[in-house]
């Protein structure tokens, strides 16, 4: 009973401990014209969201991009997130963990890819 007690054990212990990502370091967000722009999402699917200052209300969420997961592999290091955002004029500009960048044009909220500077 004692054997069986822990090779359950440790192959639970080893499940946790096999390919375990990080946690995604926080963004800061962008406060513009009253206006907070800042990152959301759980690593599949990650998105921008518009907050009104004063209120707190929500004004809107885009999606950026989506990160399809191969069910053959450990989903965790599959997740992807946003780590930087800046603001350049009517434009939001963001970059994920793979380095790939995207701008948001804040005015239509359409989303393209674009070259990293």
């Amino acid at each position: 009973m004692k054997t069986a007690f822990l090779v359950v054990a440790g192959f639970l212990l080893a499940q946790v401990l096999y390919a375990k990502r990080i946690a995604a370091k926080p963004v800061s967000p962008v406060v513009s014209n009253g206006v907070e722009y800042s990152a959301e999402g759980g690593g599949q699917v990650q998105y921008v969201v518009a907050t009104d200052v004063g209120s707190s209300r929500q004004l809107w969420k885009v999606e950026i991009f989506r990160t399809h997961i191969k069910p053959w592999l450990e989903p965790d290091v599959q997740l992807v997130f946003i780590t930087d955002l800046a603001l350049r004029g009517g434009t939001l500009l963001i970059r994920d963990e793979k380095a790939r960048c995207y701008e948001l044009k804040l005015a239509t909220k359409k989303v393209k890819k674009r070259a990293c500077e």
